[in-house]
This record gives C-alpha cells, structure tokens and sequence, in this order.
C-alpha cells in the first residue's frame, strides 16, 4: 500500500512539473532557513549545560536600589561573602570565587612576551566546574599561591613544542608562577572565556580589598541534590537586611546555565551584559513562521488544483478507496514533498553553515556526529509534510465521486475565500519581517551616528603596565612636543566599559537616611579636553589649580540627583576627600546607550590610572601611533605597546544588535522569496484555468493590460489587506523592542510603508512576468479546441 502511494505520488510530482517545483523549492528554502536557526538556538541554550553537575552550580547576583531610583544589578558580592554563606547554610556544599583582572598583563617565558588577563579562583573551582585537565591534578593544581593553569592553546603559544607542566611563567617581568595544569580549550558554549587561571590566595598576599566593603568578586556554589534555590535566596536576602556592611538587600541564586540567556546586569563577570533570550525568542518565532509561509504555498497550490483532481479521486472512490486511503494518497504526496525538500536543504545547510557562522560568529556544526540533530530536523520534515498537506488532503478527500463524474461538480466558494486568507496571512508576515529588517538596521546605524556627548575618533588607550605610572609627567610631555598629538590624559574607566561605582558620598542636604552610590571617574588633568566633553557651567580640572586635587565635576544628572541649585562652588565629598564643585559637565554617554545617563562623579586621584588616553590629530594616525609607540618604548622599556580605539570598542558593543540585523536580512529576504513562490504558482494555475477566457477576451479587443489588470488585481487587494493587517501588529512589537535601549529611533510614517512597497513591487514584478507570457499568448492556441 505505502509503496503503491509512492509511485502515485512521484507520477503525480513529474506530471506537474511547476507545481512540484514551486512547493520543494519553498518547502526546501524555508527549511535551509529554519535549520540553521533552529542550530544557532540550540547552540545559544547550550551554555555550561555541558559540564558534569551543571544543574548545581548556581551563582550570586545582587540588587542595589540606588537614590535616584535605578535598580543597580550586579553579579559582584563582597570576597567574605560567599565562605560565609557556605559556613551558614548546609544546602551549599562548595563554593568557588572568581576574578578577571582589569587589564591585561605581561606574562613572559624566555623570548616569548605575551598580554593576557588572569583569572583569579579558588582552589575548589575544579569541583564546582569541572573543565577536563589535560595535565595535572585539577584538585591540587591552584593549592600553592604561585601556581599557575594554562589552556592548551595559551601553554602552545608561550613553549611551543615543549613539555608546559613544571615550568615556570614570568608575571610582569617580577612574579614567577609555576605551571601546574593543562586544561582542554574552553568550549564556545560558555559563558567563561579564562585562559590563564591564578590562585585566589594571590589576592590576599596583593591586599586588593577583600573586606565586606568591597564588591569585586564573583561568587559561585554548589548546591546540594535536594536544595531549593529559591528558598536559599530569601534567606540569603532576609540576612543581607541584618548585615549593615551589605548595601544591597535583595540576593538571588542564578542557575549557571541561565547566565548567557537572562543576565541583563551593570556589572558582569565581562562587563555589562544584556539579557540574550529576546533574540532567542525572536528568532524562534521567525523560523516557524518562514516554515508557516511554506506551508502555506503548499496547502493554496493543492487546493487550488482541486478541480484538476477532481476526477482523479472521483474514479478511485468508484472502484472502491475509501475516504482514509485517499487521505493516505495525498499525505504520501506532501511527505515525498517534505523528504525531497529535507534532502536538498540539509546539503544546502552543509554548504551554508560556514558564512552562517561568519555572520553569527559562531561555529556550530552539522554533521553525522551531529546525528540526534539530523534525525530532529527529519521529524520536523515529517511533521511539516504532515501539516501542509493535512488541509488539502481533507478536502479533497470530500469530494462526492457522484457529481464529479457527471460534471457537475463545484468546489465552492469557501476554498477560495480560505485561499485568499492563507495569502493574506503569509505577505502580513512578510511585510512585518521586512519592517523587523528596517528598524534593526536603522537603529544600528543611530547607534554608530548617533552624538554621545564626547568624541569618541582618534581616540585611543593604551592600558597601565609596568613604570608607566611612575613616568607618566614625562611620558605625556613627550608626546605633546609633536604635533601629531592632541592631547594625553588618564582615567580609571573608558566609556565604553564603566565599572566603578563608589559609595560615601556627601553634600549639602543629602538625606543621610539614604545610602548614596554614584559612577565615579577617576582621571587625570585635561581628561575633559582629551575626551572633548562640554562644559556647561563652571570650568574643568587644571594644573595652575592645586586644590583641584580635592576638587569635583560632576554630570547634570549628577546635579539633578543632588537637587542641588547652582552648584558650583557647594561642598562635595566622597570618603574623607572634602572640596569643592568647581564645573557642570553635560550629559555624555559613558555606557552602553541601552542605559540611560546616570548620574557621574569625575575626580582627579593619579593612582587610578588605570588606562592612558592619547588624542591624535585627524590624518595623522600612522605617524601618531608609532610616535606613541616609540615614546612608550622610551619611558617603559620591558612591556610591548598594546593599544586600542574607543571607536572600535564602542562599535563591539553593539555587536548583538548587528548581528541580529544580518540575520533578520537574510531571512526577511527568505520569506519573501517563498512568498512570492507561491504567488507565482497561483497565478501560472490561474492563468492556465483563465486560458480560454483570456483568448476570448483578446478575441474581443482586450489589452495586455486589461488582462494584466484581470488577474492580478485580486491579489493586489489582498495584498492591501495585508497590509493593513501588518502595521499595527508589526509596529506593536517593534516598539517593544525598541523600548529596551534607551536610546533608540523615532518611526516615522514612511518606515511602515516602505516594506508594503518592497512586498507590492516584488509581488508585481513576480505577477506580471507569468500574465505578460500568457496575454502575449495567440488567443487560436486555446480557442481551436472550441
């Protein structure tokens, strides 16, 4: 029975040979499309999920609610706080802390010089995750304090070919650390990226704030088999209440395999970071409707052949099919459909997958390893074929043999009123796809355009190593001698990664009832020319100016929080540094313009130089950046010269955003393409059953435009409805979306029409070749049978 389906079905796909065509070829297409969505999804909920007890290892995330109202989230907790919480409750079995230095650092072996950032864990991390050690004993590896764990590929670049385990590794041309263990690479999927491990001791032994004051680290635990997260953060939140060194009140545990996902945090373990889900959601409900506009084409091109059927199922429910078996019939069709369609886009994924992942940045795989994957995309085929061909198959399976043999048969006017929504629903899709496509874009280009309050070309930085410090006076007067350089001056932060935010300020008519935070800068004079911000009142830092040492400038929300009026020259403290107001700097966007702009403190302190900025005059880059380099050299002999551009940084921030705006290209492109697909065979089938009318109505004088008008004027209309039906929907959920940066575009008028306009044009370029070929045709050609 099954084989005898499938000859039928394979006659019937060689018999018609558009039809056939068009329906694999969207079929095929929105496949390729949902494939390698669906495995740049499962790629993204992969996250940590692949080491050993994953399910356990939880991590501790803090809120802070700030004066001005803004909940502060961060994943840093103070260094005490995580032993404590392990000594306090038996539900935690172990814990592990965490922390990437701020910079990267030299770490040198013989002739090998090389930066990279340590990461500082405890000596338990191995056993909260345990990344495979390749040499070495992951239990002991970080017990001593100058022992040090190397990934595969970073213990290759500093010894080559030799044997890495028991050698010794210069930290800063000072601090030997012996290498105790080899781990496998870091996998993609995780939302660490260490490639050199340090023991948590050095720390202690470095004095870098490890009290209750200070929330520099990152705590992870592993919580026993039976414990209830949920019922673990209220108590540890009901204690932060009681504990007058915390500032924040509200603690939470975040399972580490939600961490990529759902961490929308000010400060990361990285970082700021953005909760990943949306995209997630978004593109999962992209690649279904792409397979739902496929889908679609098959069920309006089956049923509108039903009159060509007609008298095919007629004359096999006579000789004795009943109803299910020719259900069976026309099942076995879409399936041969499906599996002919999975064949084609599986190699076509194949060929694909390595510019997806160039755009995407990933790289994910397909292949026979891959074979759960495979056979997961083979029952999405079968359940595609299944729900194309489920609508055509039941109704034509109803067809009365009786009226179809005499003749008399008519398939009403309800499959095309059903056609005509089906049509309707798949172009308001695509027209609200398309408008996705649009605002992603333009809102990547307002953030690249858009002015942030400081100049961020020509701007580099060069992070604090080695004597530097020590040298900077002459380091910067050297660089000013030549005319290739602006300006030179230091900072604690960049804005494009603001990370500290101080405590202990005071000014006149602060309530004291209220715990104060606010981002601090901590710079150097000529920060403000260097940066090019804008006074509004009062004047910037200067050298002819010693009590600027004591002195602040703050941002206007800074002044806005304080409610103080006309602040300039009103006392201003943090800790025990006491001075004075002496200029308003205007708003700047010193974060992620997701963020608004908080209030800022700037302050001048030479022992939080954390980065060197150097100014470069326009059309002098070359010769500025090996000026820089030579005079680096000069007044810092041992460390290589490393740099970066704000603007480059600036523009990785929204790489998301860009990425996510490639993708929406593509596949808008995609559902356009399918849609237009299966217009295309609507109308060959319209024309093809209109052939007679239409050489009638050539016989009588008609144009090629009045017959172009004839069939496609049905569909323009649906098309306007489409239309209609496609703003309101589309511009509800983009301005959701929008309303998660805050700053973003306006949508003004044109942006809702130009994607019914793209979807028109293309819809009647695709019409009006296949009406063109039949009006052009001779009217004798399908009259002579008459």
């Amino acid at each position: 029975m099954l084989l005898n389906y499938l000859t039928v079905a394979w006659r019937n796909l060689r018999k018609n040979k558009v039809f056939s065509l068009v329906n694999i070829a969207g079929l095929t297409l929105s496949m390729i499309a949902s494939m390698l969505i669906f495995l740049w999804i499962m790629n993204e909920r992969s996250y940590d999920s692949f080491l050993p007890g994953a399910d356990r290892a939880y991590r501790l995330v803090q809120h802070q609610q700030l004066e001005n109202g803004v909940l502060f989230k961060s994943s840093a907790s103070p260094a005490p706080m995580p032993g404590f919480l392990k000594e306090r409750y038996a539900s935690i079995t172990e814990f592990t802390r965490v922390r990437p230095h701020n910079q990267k650092q030299l770490f040198s072996y013989k002739e090998t010089r090389l930066y990279d950032t340590p990461t500082y864990v405890d000596s338990t991390f191995f056993t909260v995750f345990p990344f495979p050690m390749l040499e070495g004993n992951a239990a002991t590896a970080l017990m001593e304090p100058n022992s040090v764990v190397l990934t595969k590929s970073t213990a290759e670049r500093y010894f080559g070919k030799e044997e890495a385990l028991g050698k010794i590794l210069l930290l800063n041309n000072a601090e030997p650390y012996k290498v105790t263990g080899i781990l496998e690479d870091l996998p993609a999927n995780t939302h660490f990226t260490f490639t050199i491990l340090l023991p948590f001791r050095q720390l202690y032994l470095k004095n870098w704030g490890l009290d209750w004051g200070n929330n520099f680290y990152y705590g992870y635990f592993q919580l026993a088999p039976d414990a209830d997260p949920a019922t673990l953060s209220a108590a540890i939140s009901e204690y932060a209440k009681t504990n007058d060194d915390l500032v924040a009140d509200i603690f939470f545990l975040q399972a580490v395999k939600d961490i990529h996902l759902y961490s929308e945090l000010d400060i990361d373990l990285y970082g700021a970071s953005k909760e990943r889900y949306p995209y997630v959601r978004t593109f999962w409900i992209v690649a279904l409707l792409i397979i739902f506009i496929a889908c679609i084409n098959f069920m309006n091109l089956s049923t509108a052949r039903s009159e060509k059927r007609a008298k095919e199922i007629g004359l096999r429910k006579t000789i004795g099919a009943n109803r299910g078996s020719v259900i069976g019939q026309l099942l076995s069709e879409s399936l041969l459909f499906a599996m002919l369609a999975y064949i084609l886009a599986l190699a076509a994924v194949y060929l694909l997958l390595p510019s997806f992942n160039n755009m995407v940045g990933k790289k994910l795989e397909l292949g026979l390893q891959q074979w759960p994957v495979l056979l997961a995309f083979l029952g999405g085929a079968v359940v595609i074929g299944l729900l194309a061909g489920s609508y055509p198959a039941v109704i034509l399976s109803s067809f009365q043999p009786i009226k179809v043999l005499k003749g008399t048969f008519n398939p009403g006017r309800g499959g095309v009123y059903f056609r005509r929504t089906l049509v309707v629903v798949q172009f308001a899709v695509t027209v609200i796809l398309i408008l996705g496509t649009l605002v992603v874009y333009r809102q990547f280009s307002y953030f690249m355009n858009k002015n942030l309050g400081y100049a961020k070309d020509q701007l580099i930085y060069v992070p604090r190593q080695g004597n530097i410090s020590q040298n900077y006076n002459a380091f910067k007067q050297e660089l000013l001698r030549h005319p290739e350089i602006a300006n030179v001056t230091t900072s604690s932060d960049i804005p494009t990664y603001t990370v500290h935010l101080w405590g202990g300020f005071d000014w006149d008519g602060r309530d004291k009832n209220i715990p104060t935070q606010l981002y601090c800068y901590t710079v150097g004079f000529d920060f403000i020319e260097t940066m090019g911000l804008t006074m509004k009142e009062g004047r910037s830092f200067s050298v002819q100016h010693p009590a600027d040492s004591f002195n602040y400038v703050l941002n206007e929300a800074a002044v806005k929080l304080t409610g103080l009026k006309d602040p300039v020259g009103k006392r201003f403290k943090v800790g025990d540094d006491q001075g004075a107001i002496i200029g308003i700097v205007k708003d700047f966007n010193f974060k992620s313009l997701h963020e608004k702009i908080e209030p800022l403190v700037i302050r001048i302190n030479p022992w939080w130089d954390n980065y060197h900025f150097v100014r470069i005059k326009g059309g002098h880059t070359e010769a500025a950046l090996q000026l820089v380099e030579k005079t680096w050299k000069q007044f810092n002999p041992g460390y290589p010269f490393a740099y970066n551009f704000v603007n480059k940084d600036y523009v990785n921030l929204y790489e998301s955003e860009k990425r996510m705006g490639a993708i929406f290209n593509y596949f808008s492109a995609f559902a356009l393409f399918i849609a237009c697909l299966g217009l295309f065979g609507l109308i060959s089938f319209l024309a093809e059953k209109k052939s007679k009318e239409i050489g009638i109505r050539k016989v009588h004088g008609a144009s090629v435009s009045n017959i172009l008008l004839l069939l496609s004027k049905e569909y323009i209309r649906l098309l306007l409805v489409a239309f209609c039906i496609s703003l309101p929907l589309g511009s509800y959920l983009l301005q959701q979306w929008l309303a998660r940066f805050a700053f973003h575009i306006s949508m003004p008028w044109w942006l809702y029409v130009l994607p019914g306009l793209i979807v028109l044009l293309v819809a009647l370029l695709t019409v009006s070749g296949q009406v063109l070929k039949v009006a052009r045709q001779n009217p004798v050609t399908s009259l002579k049978v008459e």
